[in-house]
């Protein structure tokens, strides 16, 4: 019994136990011999072998094996070949015949077929209304064994190319010694196993019975590999039309088969290839201990989530993968475009269908459920490896299973998976039916039918059509193909819900689509500057230019509702998404259309800059003038058209007529303008354009540039000029290559595109705001900076209720200095299982920007209680700047330069001015953690522009429009120019500066101070007034002076003071020092009104937030308030918030300001608008009448009835009528 457990064992086992069991064909021990032979057979034949029909018997050839299987076609379903393997009718036979040479052939297949004579008597019989006949579609394997075979001279060394002369010697011997035996018995495939010496798998031929030519002919596609597993396989799909050259390579692990399909005649200079990947899977017994090693290790991790057969898929997914890996270079089997097909051949149950932790007792048998466990199942696996498979430009993956269940469910699926993207993928659900002329085909088993639906089962795969050439292009160039990233979006928004950063987010209460997309394109065909665009419905892939749109509205957790977004892209498949006129006059088109709704720009670059190109036409019949026709080495003298050309291309060239001494007629080109718009000039015209555009967008609405793909030239400077950026890790940010830049500089001295502007580069200089590893990362970081990010400009801000409560205290407590991120958003103590220690911000929304770049400044963005804001905070580590080695200067080296903390340099208040203007642009309001003791001012700091820089944070601290506010932080200090620089006066209006109560602050530090203003001498007479013993010998100097009774005594004296003064001095310096600090502490800043508060730094959190709160309510009211007066009469912020207390107090009907500053009841006089609607109505009457006041003092008065009658005619007629009626009123 144990026996046939370890048969039964190997007959199911999980991998590749075919070879190692042929390899014991020729086992000295007789009955080891016979159960090898026995468990490959039913290894082969194992659902469609008749139970208990395999004989083994021994001739004198060799050994002889027979047996009983169904013919029926194994994908019908598993249930219907049960039923023929038990119908004696639906039966045949199969044989192998195991010798040691070829001599023996012959006599040992007339021993076997003499065997078989008495299953040949059931011949006739009737299945289904069709004729089978028991002698037709029998097997014969032919096992070679033995190192010393005929076919050890084709072998030695495994070389496919020796593969046709050992075909030929096969199909020899059948042909001209057992064909006419073979094809009367019935045998219409002849199977060949060629044993090999140690080490090296056995080789396979296949032939197959050619009715045309009457003999055996060796099918290509079955090589190296057993025909009754072909059926499983389905191999007769991978014969693609317009393909040729199949590969066949083997993994490692022997579980795939890899076609590999090359030479595309349909287009002879596509090099394209396209990879197949087919297995059986096999699922072991629960008691089976084989396994897969490190794959098992990594398939574990999801087991929990995971049922037993997506863990079996996994597995087989995860080794297909490998092989794929290590073919990616390999230009003889690399693909650009890679199928997976697995069929797996036991009988699944709903129920194990379900992930482990999620089983119950009752399962649904119908169809629905099997749809919806296996859509999930699909997605699972997908998110496991479909980040893999993308970058290995595997593009789809299929299942076939069957069901064994109650309802109707039970049958033949498939599972599609399509590669959308590396997180995103489509899943279709088929069954398989059949017609009426038991044809198999595909039925979708979801309402939406996929695009397999109705096409027959066994039709061979469609050659890639223009879309899937542009997937492939995309995936050449490393980026998401334009047209796929809505679905990031999607994929990035379902993400952004499941976050939980709020109570909204953690609700998870979302009911609608999270994108709704729209495609935008000219409104004509000729789409030239200034022509409008419009939406549009569209398959992907139909532009006719190399720049997409789209305007995208996005159920995101601060507005679930939705807030509208446009996006532009490259389509790197056109042109390399290169700039010609038509691109540019759209994305000049798209730029305006952002500015106009005041609505975010998002730009997906992925170009190859400003178009090139030549005249094609010009190129294609141009003609050379030599010196000499017959030495062409000697140079020429011009290019020249034909006359017949010249007519034809007359408006593609300027030219002059040369006639010449024969007659011949002559057209020397002077210029070439080319029949096609987009050569080059006008290319860099539109360029210029572009730019200027999208430097407008900057500074009217929200500019996002995400490089996606390589950004070269225009592309690079739309990067910088939309400011706001971030870059890929694997793409660069270049003005040109590195091959040109390598042939003007003659030597190879550029290595890569990324060594000129990656991540190393344009991080560390302040171009890529943020870095992600993969696109969905990318979109994912765009999704949550406009979390930040106002719907439209003069939008609310979009607060969420955090979960992190906004009054809590600050839980983290700086000792000596203030580390800065942690003040921010805390930190985990370092201690095992150690607590959370708040900073002043909600946790974890802090995303810092321009890390790279200028490391002693500290800049990004935060909420506090739910508010969004922009933080600037000081490092007070010494930090290194690190400046790379240029490879075009021999002479240049890395130059490493340490920077103090705690002080600006020239690349810190570049960046601090940097984020000021981001953050104003963005409407943030702000926060400034104050813990500078200065600017660094060295030669070097004054030559790389330490005085602009800090010019630049005082003028974008003057023009900000939010509510800012510097706070000096625990262990913190604000010296000097620091303290200029963000000075509350510097915007009186919209900042306001407080400090905590251990904070610093003065011109220099003590010190410093000491050194100035309180001199040695000056400590010398403090210690003369403060020191007895001093002061008594200061006394009897000057008396012996006044006396001079003795000069030695004088001396005596002075050497005594001198003593005392030497040993009082340190002490005296400290008392000095502290003097000094004296005059740093907050309570000073408090007593000369150079800060609003002292906030203690547990409660600054509290404090901060329902400041900020209230500054943010008085803000949008002062904003409606001063566009409702206008900016003449409401010039200032500050008059605004004067006219709001004014309302406030009338409608409070109290005289002092006591309410004004209750917070809550503010908030509630303010949510209702009827409190000052009445208010704004009068100023915007009072704006009109004082418009038209000054136009009836102009000249312009006489323009007054056409604008009037225009006014008019622009209204509804209801309006337009009360209009008129006011109008008869006033007139009388």
């Amino acid at each position: 019994m144990a026996i046939n457990e370890r048969m039964e064992d190997l007959v199911c086992a999980p991998l590749a136990v075919e070879d190692a069991l042929v390899a014991l064909f020729d086992h000295s021990d007789p009955t080891l011999q016979r159960r090898v032979v026995e468990t490959y057979i039913r290894r082969l034949y194992e659902h469609y072998l008749v139970r208990g029909s395999v004989r083994i018997q021994w001739h004198r050839s060799g050994l002889i094996a027979l047996w009983e299987f169904s013919e029926e076609h194994i994908g019908q379903s598993a249930t219907l070949l049960k039923q023929h393997v038990k119908d004696p009718r639906g039966r045949r036979w199969g044989v192998m015949v195991v010798i040691k040479s070829l001599q023996c052939l012959s006599t040992a297949i007339e021993a076997a077929l003499k065997e078989t004579s008495h299953y040949r008597a059931g011949a006739g019989s009737v299945s289904d209304g069709n004729p089978i006949n028991s002698n037709h579609g029998n097997i014969l394997h032919i096992a070679l064994v033995g190192i010393s075979n005929q076919m050890s001279t084709l072998q030695d060394s495994g070389d496919e190319d020796q593969a046709q002369e050992r075909i030929n010697k096969l199909s020899k011997i059948l042909k001209e010694t057992i064909t006419s035996h073979l094809n009367g018995a019935g045998v219409r495939v002849v199977s060949c196993i060629i044993q090999r010496d140690e080490g090296r798998p056995p080789m396979r031929h296949s032939f197959k019975w050619s009715f045309d030519k009457l003999y055996y002919e060796e099918d290509p596609m079955l090589r190296h590999v057993e025909p009754p597993l072909s059926t499983f396989l389905e191999l007769d799909k991978v014969h693609l039309e317009g393909y040729s050259d199949a590969k066949y390579t083997p993994s490692r692990d022997r579980q795939w088969h890899i076609y590999t399909l090359v030479n595309n005649s349909r287009d002879p200079r596509s090099n394209d290839q396209r990879m197949f990947l087919r297995t059986i899977v096999r699922q072991p017994s629960v008691t089976n201990g084989f396994s897969f090693g490190n794959i098992d290790n990594e398939v574990c991790r999801a087991q929990a989530s995971s049922s037993l057969i997506s863990n079996s898929i996994l597995r087989s997914l995860m080794a297909a993968l490998e092989e794929v890996e290590l073919h990616a270079h390999n230009e003889a089997v690399r693909s650009g475009h890679s199928h997976m097909y697995m069929c797996i051949l036991r009988e699944q149950r709903l129920f194990d269908l379900i992930p482990v932790s999620r089983r119950t007792d009752e399962v649904g048998q119908d169809e629905e459920t099997a749809c919806t466990l296996l859509k999930h199942m699909a997605t699972n696996i997908h998110e496991h490896v479909g980040v893999r498979m993308h970058r290995l430009s595997v593009c789809q993956w299929e299942v076939k299973l069957w069901l064994d269940c109650d309802g109707q469910a039970s049958g033949a699926w498939r599972v599609v998976v399509t590669i959308v993207t590396g997180h995103s993928c489509t899943v279709d659900i088929y069954r398989e039916v059949e017609d009426s002329n038991s044809k198999l085909f595909y039925r979708s088993a979801t309402p939406a039918a996929g695009p397999l639906h109705g096409i027959p089962l066994h039709e061979p795969y469609k050659p890639l059509d223009a879309l899937d050439q542009k997937l492939n292009t995309a995936r050449k160039n490393e980026t998401t193909y334009c047209y796929d990233f809505p679905l990031v979006f999607e994929k990035a928004l379902k993400e952004s819900w499941k976050s939980g950063i709020s109570h909204v987010a953690e609700a998870n209460g979302h009911n609608q689509r999270y994108a709704q997309v729209t495609e935008l394109m000219f409104a004509d065909s000729t789409g030239s500057w200034g022509t409008p665009l419009v939406p549009v419905e569209r398959p992907p892939g139909m532009n006719d230019i190399g720049t997409v749109a789209w305007k995208m509205k996005l159920s995101t957790p601060e507005f679930p509702d939705g807030r509208e977004i446009i996006v532009v892209a490259n389509d790197v498949t056109f042109k390399a998404g290169s700039f010609g006129p038509r691109e540019d006059a759209f994305f000049d088109a798209v730029t305006n259309l952002a500015c106009e709704r005041k609505i975010p720009l998002i730009y997906l670059a992925a170009t190859s800059g400003a178009r090139l190109g030549v005249a094609d036409e010009i190129k294609a019949c141009f003609h050379v003038g030599w010196s000499d026709d017959e030495i062409p080495e000697r140079g020429f003298h011009y290019i020249y058209l034909m006359d017949q050309d010249y007519s034809r291309l007359r408006s593609s060239v300027i030219a002059h007529e040369l006639k010449l001494e024969s007659g011949e007629t002559r057209w020397v080109v002077d210029t070439i303008v080319g029949k096609e718009d987009g050569l080059g000039c006008e290319n860099l015209h539109g360029s210029g354009a572009i730019a200027s555009a999208y430097s407008k967008a900057y500074r009217e609405t929200f500019t996002l540039t995400f490089v996606t793909g390589k950004a070269v030239g225009i592309g690079a400077y739309l990067a910088r000029i939309g400011m706001r950026c971030i870059q890929r890790l694997d793409q660069p940010i270049i003005l040109t290559g590195f091959s040109p830049l390598n042939k003007l500089l003659g030597r190879e001295v550029y290595s890569s595109q990324l060594q000129l502007g990656g991540p190393k580069i344009m991080a560390a200089n302040g171009v890529a705001h943020l870095t992600v590893s993969d696109d969905l990362e990318g979109v994912s970081a765009i999704l949550k900076w406009l979390s930040y990010v106002p719907p439209y400009v003069g939008g609310p801000l979009p607060i969420l209720k955090p979960l992190d409560p906004p009054e809590r205290p600050v839980t983290y407590f700086p000792q000596n200095s203030c580390d800065a991120r942690a003040a921010i958003c805390g930190l985990q103590e370092d201690t095992q299982g150690g607590k959370w220690l708040g900073g002043m911000f909600d946790r974890e929304s802090f995303v810092e920007t321009l890390g790279g770049w200028a490391k002693t400044v500290i800049t990004g963005r935060a909420k506090l209680g739910g508010i969004p804001v922009g933080v600037i905070a000081v490092e007070t580590e010494t930090m290194m700047q690190v400046t790379p080695a240029d490879p075009g200067q021999l002479d240049s080296a890395e130059r490493v330069v340490p920077q103090a903390g705690q002080v600006w340099f020239p690349d810190s208040a570049a960046k601090t001015a940097q984020a000021l203007l981001d953050f104003n642009h963005e409407e943030l309001p702000l926060f400034i953690l104050a813990n500078w003791r200065g600017f660094s001012g060295g030669q070097r700091d004054l030559f790389e522009g330490i005085l602009q820089a800090g010019s630049m944070i005082v003028e974008n601290l003057r023009t900000y429009k939010q509510p800012a506010f510097v706070y000096i932080p625990k262990a913190g200090e604000l010296r000097g120019g620091a303290w200029v620089v963000v000075d509350s006066k510097v915007n009186p209006e919209h900042i306001e500066m407080y400090a905590e109560r251990s904070a610093k602050g003065n011109v220099l530090e003590p010190k410093a101070l000491i050194e100035i203003k309180f001199k040695p001498n000056e400590v010398e007479e403090s210690m003369l007034r403060l020191d007895p013993q001093l002061a008594r010998l200061n006394a009897r100097l000057l008396q012996e002076i006044k006396t001079g009774t003795s000069e030695t005594e004088s001396i005596r004296i002075r050497s005594m003071m001198a003593a005392r003064t030497k040993q009082l001095m340190p002490i005296y310096t400290q008392v000095a020092t502290w003097f000094a600090e004296l005059h740093d502490t907050t309570s000073r800043m408090i007593a000369k009104g150079v800060i609003s508060k002292v906030v203690d730094w547990e409660e600054s959190r509290a404090f901060f937030f329902r400041r900020l709160r209230r500054r943010v309510a008085e803000d949008s009211l002062a904003k409606q308030v001063r566009e409702a007066a206008g900016e003449q009469m409401m010039p200032t912020h500050g008059l605004a918030l004067e006219r709001i207390k004014e309302w406030h107090m009338a409608s409070q009907g109290q005289g002092d300001g006591d309410n004004w500053n209750d917070d809550e009841a503010f908030f509630a006089w303010k949510d209702d608008c009827s409190n000052y609607d009445k208010y704004l109505e009068e100023l915007k009457a009072a704006r009109v009448s004082r418009l038209l006041s000054q136009l009836a003092e102009s000249s312009d008065v006489k323009a007054l009835p056409n604008g009037l009658s225009l006014l008019l005619g622009q209204m509804n007629p209801s309006k337009r009528e009360q209009v008129i009626d006011g109008l008869r009123q006033l007139l009388g």
